[in-house]
């Protein structure tokens, strides 16, 4: 009876004791570190203010710290570090640099000298700044011009800020980024070109002083009533039908055109030679830039441009094409649904009709003789039919 008195007490002071050395070895590994997070595989700084990656390693450990502003604590460090947890490299580099830190809760108070740190006095602290809709490198610049002694660094991948500095300027900025971060509207872009005859461009009243840009805002439903009786007569056709959405005051581009290969030299040899082909643009491109003012009106930057090749010119080093560019700018005042027309888009094309008398026509050299060639040149004019709607 008493032995298994005896081997009860043995088994409860043994559980007692096993309870005992698990709540130590969990506070002895609490306490091996302030703090613990995520391994930081790569961390990289080159002569930054050390105070500056101390508060940006916080963050990124999710803790609050609190720094001295004294001129002592202005130092640099260079550091290289892999695979490290942010609390090991916030011990390395204060110590390394002559600082102490005491934890308290989820914050760490950070100072030059060995004294009791809750009564030092501190004013620089940091803090991490979400941004919804601007980006973090247009903040900052903007942080940097306004407040020059607050420190900003860019979070990364993360659209975030982190700033540094005294209380009352990291309040600030808070402060002007909630007035600034706000959602940018967008502006819907639809769009239809049309190609047209130059005779029937003319024919149907909209006559572009020969070629000259001409942008309209007036009467646009009329021309559009017209333009879609020509395609339905089939002379005219719908190049393209683009929808392009852009931010306010952001360009958008329309390019209808082609890519012109040439052949250019790289290197040669008293043997042989290499070449390299090399593209130009050319064709009909129309940039627009709207900007969203009151009472849904839009202004709208149309900056149109021609181009085509007037000549192949001939060179020691091969033929290339001579591109003539015509190009026009204008600012014009819509509302919200209403369209814009841009004409006097010329452009001309060159078609050669061969005509041959058959068998003769192909013998060669004197198959010429029962050839005829006719070069015909068609001009025709692209027209821009642009709705902006605010989305």
């Amino acid at each position: 009876m008493f032995g298994e008195i005896k081997d009860h007490n043995g088994a409860a002071i043994n559980y007692i004791f096993t309870l005992i050395t698990s709540f130590f070895i969990i506070i002895f590994l609490l306490m091996g570190n302030c703090f613990a997070e995520d391994i930081i595989r790569k961390i990289d700084f080159d002569n930054a203010n050390v105070l500056d990656v101390v508060g940006a390693l916080a963050l990124q450990a999710g803790l609050d710290i609190v720094l001295p502003s004294d001129p002592s604590s202005q130092k640099k460090v260079t550091l290289h570090l892999r695979n490290v947890n942010p609390s090991e490299a916030i011990d390395y580099i204060l110590k390394t640099n002559g600082f102490t830190c005491e934890k308290k809760g989820n914050s760490i108070l950070v100072s030059t000298l060995p004294q009791d740190l809750s009564q030092t006095g501190y004013e620089r602290v940091y803090g991490a700044i979400e941004l919804k809709y601007l980006s973090a490198d247009k903040v900052s610049t903007i942080l940097n011009k306004i407040l020059p002694n607050l420190s900003v660094i860019v979070g990364g991948m993360s659209n975030r800020l982190i700033v540094g500095g005294k209380e009352s300027e990291v309040s600030d900025a808070k402060r002007l980024i909630q007035k600034i971060d706000l959602p940018v509207p967008q502006i819907l872009l639809e769009g239809q070109v049309v190609e047209i005859s130059k005779s029937d461009s003319v024919r149907m009243g909209v006559d572009y002083n020969n070629g000259i840009f001409r942008f309209i805002n007036e009467d646009c439903e009329d021309i559009r009533s017209t333009i879609n009786a020509l395609i339905s007569k089939g002379e005219a056709h719908v190049v393209a039908s683009p929808r392009i959405a852009t931010l306010d005051n952001c360009e958008a581009v329309i390019n209808i055109g082609s890519r012109i290969p040439y052949a250019v030299p790289v290197s040669s040899t008293s043997t042989s030679t290499q070449w390299t082909i090399e593209y130009i643009d050319a064709g009909v491109k129309l940039k627009i830039t709207p900007q969203l003012g009151k009472d849904s009106q839009i202004v709208m930057t149309l900056a149109p441009e021609v181009s085509s090749i007037s000549e192949w010119r001939t060179t020691p080093a091969g033929e290339f094409p001579v591109i003539s560019t015509r190009n026009a700018s204008a600012t014009l005042k819509t509302k919200n649904g209403e369209m814009i027309v841009v004409g006097g888009l010329d452009s001309e094309t060159e078609r050669t009709n061969v005509a041959k008398v058959p068998i003769l026509g192909q013998i060669p050299i004197l198959g010429l003789l029962f050839q005829n060639k006719t070069v015909e040149k068609a001009k025709t004019e692209i027209v821009f039919m642009i709705t902006p709607y605010v989305i």
